[in-house]
């Protein structure tokens, strides 16, 4: 369970490896900021249809990274609109394919 009080500023991230031989078309992460309320970032096609795309609930963060290797994946918690907020809980999705998930946080500048 990701729990955190999201400070003005963050950046939430994930650790991700897109498999290479049955890559996803989409990849989605979700938070929960409590409420009821959702926040979602996507990388990829717009194939998943949780939210509403171009706000907080469906943030289209860029394009997939390329498959075969951990990468990154981190969107200003602005974009999403958690600054401020406590998050109580992270959500996975892909659309098709197959990824590895790894650690997940937050960071300041």
């Amino acid at each position: 369970l990701f729990r955190s009080n999201v400070p003005s500023g963050a950046t939430l991230f994930t650790w991700v490896y897109l498999d290479s031989a049955k890559p996803p078309s989409e990849v989605m992460l979700q938070w929960n900021g409590g409420n009821g309320s959702d926040h979602r970032a996507y990388w990829g096609a717009n194939s998943l249809t949780y939210g509403a795309d171009g706000g907080v609930t469906r943030h289209y963060a860029g394009a997939l990274p390329t498959p075969g290797q951990w990468v990154k994946l981190a969107v200003p918690a602005s974009a999403v609109g958690l600054e401020g907020k406590t998050v109580n809980g992270m959500g996975f999705s892909l659309y098709g394919g197959h990824a590895s998930w790894d650690n997940v946080g937050e960071t300041t500048q």
